[in-house]
């Protein structure tokens, strides 16, 4: 653990940074570049490098990295392809031993592009200098105010740690999160990934303290029995999510032009995602829900699933999902059957799913979601309708702009409180609970405001049954991958 962090120290820690390229003209990536590194509140030392500026954004330019008065941790490249290699001879014989490399125009558009990036890689190599890129959108490390990032986002530290061979997709990741509440532990662009490969930073992700969970997107992989044994060895202690890109004859053309990747086949890909236990899903939605799914759950020991509803509709479809992803809706026992007929009302109609047919009184949700919890048939919740947990209802009539606001901020204190709630009892009977909900109410900006609170507190909530039984079966899924690797 203590080889694999000190190689990423200067990379995600660094203590000062040399920027190449840097660049007064608004527009430029060298200026877009270096103005989020500042807006970011990055704490340590910046040398801007451009032989044609005294000063850069207020800060002393350097017309040569041998000029700069200490030896950073970390270049950032923003300079064109033929001036590279000579950069990286630079950073090198300065003592620099991280380089990230933000141009485009190398091993993915071909001809000299290739013969360049070989080249960095080459050196590097000898100097003991470690590369991210090229053609990538930069990284993120929030919790050092690390952003020497291409778009112009600063989401807050979290728990998921982002892999992605697209700076697009990461960005938009990154993005997405931020908008729900949640924050990263890391963002990683790795574009061409010359130098250092996906597999490389999962790994620093698995030793990670502050990464809970990994996601990412993958176009190719430079060595599948590498990526295979090294991604193995993270998913024992942690989860990895990945969706694969690039499986058809179009989509692998287009990844050898984006990213300089070489596509491999789904069978294949499947195969080793079963064998190193990553999750394998389809689609940006499905990476971004499994990742913030896997936050706060204990993992499921077995596939036996109950589901409780505020609605027989959201019910009958949290059904047939689990049924195709392979969740067992499971039969319930008389006795538990029996105890949820003295809380539900006379006209509930027992079974699984149990529909709760407006029947909330007295706190009776909690009352059912403990019940199937405790009970020994059942190893994974699925709860659809989470206001059946608040004390609140519905904000009647015409009323002024001070009482929505007041009502909205009673019913998201409601509903942390029941998220904390069913956190405690899931992890108490050691079963995953995951929740969807729709909103019955109209006013204000409430949806938008719980969703964001709730991802605020590290919890996941989906908007329809779908999503959430689908992200019970990876939960499931995950745990039966540990349980046959112990």
């Amino acid at each position: 653990m203590k080889e694999i962090m000190d190689k990423f120290r200067p990379l995600l820690d660094p203590k000062s940074i040399a920027f190449i390229g840097a660049s007064n003209s608004p527009g430029k990536w060298g200026n877009i570049v270096l103005r989020n590194l500042m807006i970011g509140g990055y704490e340590g030392n910046i040398y801007p490098v451009n032989p044609k500026e005294k000063k850069i954004l207020g800060i002393s330019a350097y017309s040569k990295v041998g000029d700069l008065p200490e030896t950073p941790d970390l270049a950032v490249l923003i300079i064109p392809p033929p001036a590279v290699p000579a950069a990286i001879k630079e950073c090198i014989e300065k003592g620099i031993k991280a380089g990230l490399i933000i141009t485009a125009g190398f091993a993915e558009v071909g001809g000299d592009g290739s013969v360049f990036q070989s080249e960095i890689v080459k050196k590097a190599k000898l100097g003991g200098m470690i590369l991210v890129g090229p053609n990538c959108n930069g990284i993120i490390r929030p919790s050092k105010k690390l952003f020497p990032e291409m778009p112009s986002i600063f989401p807050d530290p979290g728990s998921i740690g982002i892999v992605s061979q697209s700076g697009n997709v990461a960005t938009t990741l990154s993005r997405r999160g931020s908008k729900a509440g949640f924050g990263v532990s890391t963002v990683i662009s790795s574009g061409n990934e010359a130098d250092l490969c996906c597999e490389d930073f999962i790994q620093f992700l698995g030793e990670d303290p502050e990464t809970k969970v990994i996601i990412s997107y993958i176009e190719g992989l430079g060595d599948g029995r590498r990526f295979l044994e090294t991604v193995k060895r993270v998913t024992r202690k942690k989860p990895v999510v990945i969706i694969k890109a690039g499986e058809t004859s179009a989509g692998a053309q287009a990844t050898l032009s984006h990213t300089a990747s070489l596509a491999g086949s789904r069978a294949a890909f499947d195969g080793a995602c079963a064998q190193a236990g990553i999750t394998r899903v389809y689609s940006i939605d499905e990476l971004f829900n499994t990742g913030i799914g896997f936050l706060n759950q204990p993992i499921a020991c077995g596939n036996r699933t109950a589901i409780v509803t505020m609605g027989g509709g959201w019910g009958v479809m949290a059904a047939d999902t689990c049924a195709k992803c392979g969740l067992e809706v499971v039969k319930l026992s008389d006795k538990t059957l029996s105890t949820l007929k003295k809380i539900l009302p006379p006209w509930w109609n027992p079974g699984n799913p149990v529909d709760m047919v407006a029947g909330n009184i007295e706190g009776a949700m909690r009352k059912v979601l403990e019940i199937l919890l405790e009970a020994p048939e059942t190893d994974c919740i699925l709860l659809l309708g989470v206001f059946g947990l608040l004390k609140i209802g519905p904000l009647r009539g015409a009323t002024n702009e001070k009482a929505v606001d007041e009502h909205i901020q009673n019913t998201v204190q409601q509903m942390l409180i029941a998220y904390d709630q069913i956190h405690d009892l899931s992890h108490h009977f050691k079963k995953p609970v995951v929740t969807a909900t729709e909103l019955p109410f109209t006013v204000g900006n409430l949806e938008e405001r719980l969703f964001y609170s709730v991802g605020k507190h590290g919890y996941a909530l989906f908007r329809n049954p779908e999503p959430a039984a689908q992200i019970a079966s990876h939960i499931v899924n995950y745990g039966s991958y540990l349980a046959r690797a112990s």
